[in-house]
């Protein structure tokens, strides 16, 4: 049986030899798409475009826009007469936020009540507008609460909590970001790597004969997926060099702990490339169905969406997709150093996810053989 798989997975390493253009584009991709989101993630949003109208013309107002100025967030780039300006503004994508500061701000001040100041919001540009909404929260309340109780910058200082944060202690986005893209470039490559196996065969018109061969299902599903995984392998360690080395996200687990999962991970999706070439009579319709399947699992997974924020019934049905169980395990280990005693549930669910979806793959391979 292990003679008869490795036949297979050597032929299938021969046919992947012979594609001088398919695994380097992959490599090369892979590195460049993974540097790409490294860069457009460790981006600071600084200098928002800021539109304020300022109706008290007060010294009061005056510090309140020279207080946020300061600020590395907000631009301060144009003033306009009103709020139907600002709006006009909005419309010719000119300005991200509009400041109004309305009349009797500074006596608002001076009698100790915290003042009201209206934010416009362009919602087109939803980041950069959530950005923007807290710093001028932030400034406004430490203007006011100064304001109000005659306070030094020092005194409002130790008012407030004292913070410490875990796992990610500057709050770094590429932190959460990059080991995600790397699991999912993992993913996605392996998987269409393993897509091509079969309808490779159905092109060259060698696969009635590998159906009347003397091989069990099991045999030519991992024969087949053998090759895949190699390349998959390879390619993960890859993305993790560069996520840590290169990019600088802290690996602060077990690597054979995550070497070993990434074997059980990659069975089981490596499954799921093989059925999508079962089903498919070209190599071009398999690679378009692992891209459908890939964005579905992208959706399910957390990694564009926060599955905490889905609807209950999606949140449910995430837990059936082996990817969002991935994407758990190396975040846990690279930043918060865990072990099987918290990702255990994570890897049976990959396990029984897999089992599945191989279970499946070999019925209907025995089913094309009869």
């Amino acid at each position: 049986m292990i003679a008869r798989i490795l036949n297979i997975a050597w032929k299938e390493l021969l046919h992947l030899r012979k594609d001088r253009v398919l695994i380097p584009f992959f490599i090369i991709g892979g590195i460049v798409e993974l540097t790409l989101i490294a860069w457009a993630t460790n981006q600071p949003i600084d200098d928002i475009h800021t539109t304020i109208v300022d109706h008290d013309q007060s010294a009061q107002s005056t510090a309140l826009i020279d207080a946020l100025d300061d600020t590395s967030t907000l631009a301060h780039e144009t003033s306009a007469n009103n709020a139907a300006a600002v709006r006009s503004k909005m419309h010719r994508d000119e300005t991200v936020v509009g400041i109004v500061i309305p009349e009797g701000y500074a006596e608002d001040v001076e009698a100790g009540a915290f003042p009201t100041v209206r934010l416009i919001l362009n919602g087109a540009h939803s980041v950069k507008a959530q950005e923007a909404r807290r710093a001028i929260e932030e400034v406004t309340f430490e203007q006011g609460m100064r304001e109000r109780f005659n306070m030094e910058p020092a005194e409002y200082a130790e008012m407030l909590p004292q913070i410490s944060v875990r796992y990610n202690e500057d709050l770094e986005r590429g932190w959460y970001t990059l080991p995600a893209e790397s699991g999912f470039i993992f993913y996605l490559f392996t998987v269409v790597l393993a897509a091509l196996a079969i309808t490779r065969e159905k092109e060259k018109g060698t696969y009635e004969q590998l159906l009347v061969m003397p091989y069990r299902s099991v045999e030519v599903i991992i024969g087949k997926a053998l090759a895949p995984m190699v390349v998959g392998f390879a390619l993960f360690l890859a993305m993790m060099g560069l996520t840590v080395f290169a990019f600088g996200v802290p690996f602060r687990g077990s690597l054979p702990l995550l070497m070993v999962l990434a074997i059980i991970y990659l069975v089981a999706e490596l499954g799921k490339g093989i059925l999508m070439s079962m089903l498919s009579r070209t190599q071009l319709q398999a690679v378009l169905l692992v891209f459908v399947l890939a964005m579905v699992d992208m959706i399910f997974s957390g990694y564009a969406v926060a599955v905490e924020t889905m609807p209950p019934f999606i949140r449910f049905l995430s837990n059936f997709v082996a990817i969002r169980h991935w994407l758990l395990i190396v975040r846990g280990i690279m930043l918060k150093d865990v072990g099987l005693s918290v990702l255990w549930p994570h890897v049976l669910a990959i396990i029984a996810i897999g089992t599945v979806i191989l279970t499946f793959t070999a019925t209907q391979y025995r089913r094309q053989a009869n």
